[in-house]
Protein backbone atom coordinates (compact mmCIF):
# COMPACT_ATOMS: atom_id res chain seq x y z
CA UNK A 1 0.00 0.00 0.00
CA UNK A 2 1.22 3.46 -0.83
CA UNK A 3 3.42 3.20 2.52
CA UNK A 4 3.45 0.65 4.60
CA UNK A 5 5.44 -0.10 7.69
CA UNK A 6 9.29 -0.93 5.66
CA UNK A 7 10.59 -4.47 5.51
CA UNK A 8 13.79 -3.73 8.21
CA UNK A 9 13.16 -2.48 11.98
CA UNK A 10 16.49 -1.42 13.21
CA UNK A 11 14.42 -1.31 16.81
CA UNK A 12 11.24 -2.18 18.27
CA UNK A 13 9.44 1.40 19.17
CA UNK A 14 7.49 1.76 22.31
CA UNK A 15 4.45 2.86 20.41
CA UNK A 16 4.87 1.05 17.06
CA UNK A 17 3.31 2.37 13.80
CA UNK A 18 0.32 2.96 11.94
CA UNK A 19 1.00 0.57 8.97
CA UNK A 20 -0.26 0.98 5.98
CA UNK A 21 1.56 2.00 2.51
CA UNK A 22 5.02 2.18 0.58
CA UNK A 23 6.22 4.90 -1.86
CA UNK A 24 5.38 7.15 -4.34
CA UNK A 25 4.56 6.27 -7.93
CA UNK A 26 5.29 6.60 -11.08
CA UNK A 27 2.38 5.31 -13.22
CA UNK A 28 -0.91 4.27 -12.29
CA UNK A 29 -3.04 1.37 -13.09
CA UNK A 30 -6.63 1.82 -12.47
CA UNK A 31 -8.61 -1.56 -12.38
CA UNK A 32 -12.16 -0.97 -11.32
CA UNK A 33 -14.51 -3.70 -10.41
CA UNK A 34 -16.18 -5.46 -12.99
CA UNK A 35 -19.62 -4.82 -13.75
CA UNK A 36 -22.09 -7.20 -15.88
CA UNK A 37 -18.69 -8.77 -16.93
CA UNK A 38 -16.69 -5.72 -18.38
CA UNK A 39 -13.04 -4.49 -17.11
CA UNK A 40 -11.79 -1.56 -17.95
CA UNK A 41 -8.38 -0.75 -18.19
CA UNK A 42 -7.00 2.32 -17.70
CA UNK A 43 -3.03 3.24 -17.73
CA UNK A 44 -2.13 6.68 -16.35
CA UNK A 45 1.45 7.64 -17.78
CA UNK A 46 3.21 10.90 -16.75
CA UNK A 47 -0.30 13.42 -17.14
CA UNK A 48 -1.84 11.24 -20.06
CA UNK A 49 -4.85 10.23 -18.55
CA UNK A 50 -7.18 7.65 -20.03
CA UNK A 51 -11.37 7.91 -19.02
CA UNK A 52 -12.60 4.98 -21.46
CA UNK A 53 -15.61 3.23 -19.00
CA UNK A 54 -15.31 5.35 -16.00
CA UNK A 55 -17.12 8.56 -16.21
CA UNK A 56 -20.81 6.86 -17.06
CA UNK A 57 -20.14 4.47 -13.84
CA UNK A 58 -19.43 6.89 -11.51
CA UNK A 59 -21.57 10.03 -12.42
CA UNK A 60 -24.33 11.17 -9.88
CA UNK A 61 -22.32 9.43 -7.18
CA UNK A 62 -19.59 12.16 -6.23
CA UNK A 63 -21.55 12.96 -2.74
CA UNK A 64 -20.63 9.32 -1.36
CA UNK A 65 -17.65 8.85 -2.75
CA UNK A 66 -14.44 8.06 -0.69
CA UNK A 67 -10.59 8.18 -1.84
CA UNK A 68 -8.38 6.03 0.79
CA UNK A 69 -4.48 6.45 0.23
CA UNK A 70 -2.90 3.51 1.32
CA UNK A 71 -6.54 1.43 1.06
CA UNK A 72 -4.99 -2.12 0.87
CA UNK A 73 -2.82 -2.09 3.79
CA UNK A 74 -4.02 -3.25 7.15
CA UNK A 75 -5.77 0.57 8.55
CA UNK A 76 -6.78 1.23 4.33
CA UNK A 77 -8.68 -1.67 3.49
CA UNK A 78 -10.35 -1.50 6.89
CA UNK A 79 -11.54 1.47 6.01
CA UNK A 80 -12.63 0.28 2.35
CA UNK A 81 -14.69 -2.32 3.65
CA UNK A 82 -16.58 -0.10 6.01
CA UNK A 83 -17.58 2.20 3.50
CA UNK A 84 -18.16 -0.21 1.19
CA UNK A 85 -20.62 -1.84 3.67
CA UNK A 86 -22.46 1.48 4.56
CA UNK A 87 -23.15 1.97 0.47
CA UNK A 88 -20.68 4.19 -0.48
CA UNK A 89 -18.50 4.10 -3.89
CA UNK A 90 -14.75 3.62 -2.27
CA UNK A 91 -11.33 4.24 -4.54
CA UNK A 92 -8.23 3.36 -2.88
CA UNK A 93 -4.93 4.11 -4.19
CA UNK A 94 -1.94 1.58 -3.58
CA UNK A 95 0.51 -0.70 -4.54
CA UNK A 96 -1.53 -3.55 -5.15
CA UNK A 97 -5.42 -4.20 -5.48
CA UNK A 98 -8.11 -4.07 -2.70
CA UNK A 99 -11.00 -5.99 -4.55
CA UNK A 100 -13.27 -4.64 -2.05
CA UNK A 101 -13.21 -1.15 -3.30
CA UNK A 102 -15.38 -0.42 -6.28
CA UNK A 103 -11.84 1.34 -8.15
CA UNK A 104 -8.29 0.63 -7.19
CA UNK A 105 -5.31 2.84 -8.11
CA UNK A 106 -2.34 1.04 -8.32
CA UNK A 107 0.23 2.96 -7.74
CA UNK A 108 4.34 1.64 -8.70
CA UNK A 109 7.32 3.66 -7.05
CA UNK A 110 9.55 6.50 -8.60
CA UNK A 111 8.07 9.64 -8.80
CA UNK A 112 7.87 11.87 -6.23
CA UNK A 113 5.19 13.41 -4.00
CA UNK A 114 3.96 16.25 -6.03
CA UNK A 115 3.91 14.16 -8.92
CA UNK A 116 2.19 11.47 -7.44
CA UNK A 117 -0.69 14.31 -5.91
CA UNK A 118 -1.01 15.34 -9.57
CA UNK A 119 -1.47 12.15 -11.19
CA UNK A 120 -3.89 11.03 -8.66
CA UNK A 121 -5.88 14.36 -8.82
CA UNK A 122 -5.66 14.17 -12.68
CA UNK A 123 -7.31 10.63 -12.47
CA UNK A 124 -10.47 12.28 -10.19
CA UNK A 125 -11.13 15.38 -12.43
CA UNK A 126 -10.81 13.20 -15.49
CA UNK A 127 -13.50 10.93 -14.05
CA UNK A 128 -15.56 13.67 -12.38
CA UNK A 129 -15.27 12.57 -8.67
CA UNK A 130 -15.24 14.68 -5.77
CA UNK A 131 -14.94 12.70 -3.20
CA UNK A 132 -16.57 13.41 0.06
CA UNK A 133 -13.75 12.04 2.23
CA UNK A 134 -10.29 11.53 1.80
CA UNK A 135 -8.15 9.71 3.83
CA UNK A 136 -4.11 9.33 4.64
CA UNK A 137 -4.56 5.85 5.53
CA UNK A 138 -0.29 5.29 4.25
CA UNK A 139 2.29 5.42 6.64
CA UNK A 140 5.05 3.16 8.19
CA UNK A 141 7.60 2.79 11.08
CA UNK A 142 11.25 2.34 11.31
CA UNK A 143 13.88 3.25 13.87
CA UNK A 144 17.33 4.88 13.34
CA UNK A 145 19.27 7.71 15.14
CA UNK A 146 20.66 10.89 13.36
CA UNK A 147 24.27 9.70 13.04
CA UNK A 148 23.24 6.06 11.44
CA UNK A 149 25.54 4.94 8.93
CA UNK A 150 22.79 4.23 6.60
CA UNK A 151 20.60 7.37 6.70
CA UNK A 152 18.11 6.33 3.97
CA UNK A 153 15.42 5.03 6.39
CA UNK A 154 15.37 8.69 8.10
CA UNK A 155 14.41 9.75 3.85
CA UNK A 156 11.90 6.48 4.01
CA UNK A 157 10.00 7.72 7.44
CA UNK A 158 9.70 11.00 5.86
CA UNK A 159 8.56 9.95 2.42
CA UNK A 160 6.17 6.98 3.72
CA UNK A 161 4.46 9.34 6.83
CA UNK A 162 4.62 13.09 5.56
CA UNK A 163 5.14 12.45 1.74
CA UNK A 164 2.23 10.87 1.92
CA UNK A 165 -0.05 13.41 4.03
CA UNK A 166 0.99 16.27 1.60
CA UNK A 167 0.04 14.23 -1.26
CA UNK A 168 -3.51 13.99 0.27
CA UNK A 169 -3.86 17.41 1.09
CA UNK A 170 -2.98 18.70 -2.61
CA UNK A 171 -5.65 15.91 -3.81
CA UNK A 172 -7.97 17.52 -1.51
CA UNK A 173 -7.35 21.43 -2.11
CA UNK A 174 -8.28 20.50 -5.73
CA UNK A 175 -10.95 17.48 -5.51
CA UNK A 176 -12.46 17.11 -2.34
CA UNK A 177 -16.05 18.40 -2.26
CA UNK A 178 -16.75 21.75 -1.04
CA UNK A 179 -17.82 20.34 2.14
CA UNK A 180 -15.87 17.17 2.26
CA UNK A 181 -13.27 15.72 5.36
CA UNK A 182 -10.07 15.40 5.39
CA UNK A 183 -8.29 12.89 7.16
CA UNK A 184 -4.72 12.20 7.90
CA UNK A 185 -2.35 9.80 10.42
CA UNK A 186 -0.26 11.68 13.02
CA UNK A 187 0.92 9.59 16.37
CA UNK A 188 -0.17 9.38 20.11
CA UNK A 189 2.84 9.06 21.14
CA UNK A 190 4.76 11.74 19.05
CA UNK A 191 1.74 14.24 19.90
CA UNK A 192 2.68 13.18 23.73
CA UNK A 193 6.07 14.13 23.47
CA UNK A 194 7.04 10.95 22.52
CA UNK A 195 9.83 11.62 20.21
CA UNK A 196 13.17 9.44 20.70
CA UNK A 197 16.56 10.05 19.22
CA UNK A 198 16.47 6.16 18.55
CA UNK A 199 13.86 7.09 15.95
CA UNK A 200 14.43 10.40 14.86
CA UNK A 201 13.16 10.19 10.68
CA UNK A 202 9.38 8.69 12.45
CA UNK A 203 9.13 11.16 15.03
CA UNK A 204 9.76 14.57 12.74
CA UNK A 205 7.44 13.02 10.40
CA UNK A 206 4.87 12.71 12.11
CA UNK A 207 5.04 15.74 14.19
CA UNK A 208 5.18 17.15 10.50
CA UNK A 209 1.93 15.59 9.97
CA UNK A 210 0.64 17.00 13.06
CA UNK A 211 1.84 20.88 12.11
CA UNK A 212 0.29 19.60 8.59
CA UNK A 213 -3.27 19.53 9.95
CA UNK A 214 -3.13 22.85 11.78
CA UNK A 215 -2.42 24.57 8.77
CA UNK A 216 -4.55 23.05 6.38
CA UNK A 217 -7.60 23.68 9.29
CA UNK A 218 -6.37 27.78 8.45
CA UNK A 219 -9.86 28.82 6.96
CA UNK A 220 -7.44 29.94 3.54
CA UNK A 221 -5.52 26.66 3.75
CA UNK A 222 -7.79 24.54 1.79
CA UNK A 223 -11.13 26.56 1.43
CA UNK A 224 -15.14 26.57 0.80
CA UNK A 225 -16.64 24.11 4.03
CA UNK A 226 -13.67 21.64 3.50
CA UNK A 227 -11.91 20.02 6.99
CA UNK A 228 -9.28 18.34 8.40
CA UNK A 229 -8.85 16.53 11.28
CA UNK A 230 -6.33 13.63 12.78
CA UNK A 231 -6.08 10.42 13.73
CA UNK A 232 -3.60 9.98 16.70
CA UNK A 233 -3.49 5.69 17.06
CA UNK A 234 -1.13 3.91 19.66
CA UNK A 235 -0.82 0.85 17.82
CA UNK A 236 -3.18 -0.35 15.39
CA UNK A 237 -3.96 -4.08 14.98
CA UNK A 238 -2.65 -5.05 11.43
CA UNK A 239 -1.09 -7.98 9.98
CA UNK A 240 1.98 -5.88 9.16
CA UNK A 241 2.38 -4.67 13.23
CA UNK A 242 1.62 -8.22 14.35
CA UNK A 243 4.68 -9.18 12.06
CA UNK A 244 6.50 -6.69 13.15
CA UNK A 245 5.99 -7.05 16.90
CA UNK A 246 4.95 -10.56 17.59
CA UNK A 247 5.90 -10.81 21.41
CA UNK A 248 3.68 -7.72 22.16
CA UNK A 249 -0.20 -7.86 23.33
CA UNK A 250 -2.26 -7.51 20.91
CA UNK A 251 -5.63 -7.05 23.06
CA UNK A 252 -4.08 -3.56 23.50
CA UNK A 253 -4.15 -2.43 19.75
CA UNK A 254 -6.89 -0.79 17.96
CA UNK A 255 -8.67 -2.54 15.75
CA UNK A 256 -8.75 -0.98 12.14
CA UNK A 257 -12.84 -0.90 11.93
CA UNK A 258 -12.65 1.37 14.98
CA UNK A 259 -10.93 4.26 13.22
CA UNK A 260 -13.05 3.46 9.98
CA UNK A 261 -16.85 3.87 11.91
CA UNK A 262 -15.56 6.94 13.11
CA UNK A 263 -14.75 7.81 9.65
CA UNK A 264 -17.56 6.76 8.63
CA UNK A 265 -19.96 8.69 10.94
CA UNK A 266 -18.14 12.02 10.67
CA UNK A 267 -18.78 11.85 7.27
CA UNK A 268 -22.33 11.32 7.44
CA UNK A 269 -23.08 13.33 11.18
CA UNK A 270 -20.53 14.65 12.35
CA UNK A 271 -22.70 15.13 15.74
CA UNK A 272 -21.73 13.95 18.76
CA UNK A 273 -22.93 11.20 20.53
CA UNK A 274 -22.63 8.28 23.11
CA UNK A 275 -19.44 6.32 20.96
CA UNK A 276 -18.27 9.26 19.23
CA UNK A 277 -16.90 12.60 19.87
CA UNK A 278 -18.02 15.67 17.35
CA UNK A 279 -16.19 16.56 14.54
CA UNK A 280 -13.79 19.82 14.70
CA UNK A 281 -11.70 20.86 12.11
CA UNK A 282 -8.17 20.86 12.76
CA UNK A 283 -8.78 19.05 15.63
CA UNK A 284 -6.63 15.51 16.73
CA UNK A 285 -8.49 12.73 17.71
CA UNK A 286 -6.67 10.17 20.15
CA UNK A 287 -7.15 6.56 19.63
CA UNK A 288 -6.71 3.91 22.48
CA UNK A 289 -7.27 0.24 23.49
CA UNK A 290 -7.75 -0.56 27.13
CA UNK A 291 -7.86 -3.94 28.86
CA UNK A 292 -9.80 -4.04 31.97
CA UNK A 293 -11.24 -6.62 34.71
CA UNK A 294 -9.32 -8.57 37.70
CA UNK A 295 -8.19 -11.58 34.89
CA UNK A 296 -8.00 -8.59 31.98
CA UNK A 297 -11.28 -9.99 30.64
CA UNK A 298 -12.48 -7.12 29.09
CA UNK A 299 -11.56 -5.27 26.29
CA UNK A 300 -12.59 -0.75 25.64
CA UNK A 301 -12.28 1.37 22.70
CA UNK A 302 -11.86 5.24 23.09
CA UNK A 303 -11.78 8.06 21.25
CA UNK A 304 -10.18 10.69 23.36
CA UNK A 305 -12.42 9.56 26.51
CA UNK A 306 -15.39 8.59 24.74
CA UNK A 307 -15.84 4.90 24.51
CA UNK A 308 -16.58 3.78 21.37
CA UNK A 309 -17.15 -0.23 22.01
CA UNK A 310 -16.43 -2.20 24.89
CA UNK A 311 -15.93 -6.11 24.47
CA UNK A 312 -16.65 -9.08 27.37
CA UNK A 313 -14.34 -11.35 26.18
CA UNK A 314 -10.64 -10.56 24.69
CA UNK A 315 -9.97 -11.14 21.14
Amino acid sequence: SPASPVSHHTQTPSHPPDDPARGVPTMIHILPRSTIGNVWKIFVKTSRVSTRGLASQTAGHTNRSVLVYGGAGGLGSGIVDTFSDAGWDTVSADFRANTSAKLTVALTPGQNWGENARLVCGVLQENKLEPKVIVNAAGGWAGGSIDAEDVSVIDKMIEQNLMSALTCGYIASKCLSEDGLLVLTGAAAIAEGGCSSGMVGYSVAKAGVHNLIASLAEPEALGKNRKVVGLLPNVIDTPANRHAMPDADFNTWTNPHIFAKAILHWAESGEATEKFPILENGRMYTFKTLVSGMNRESVSDYIDEVETAYRYELR
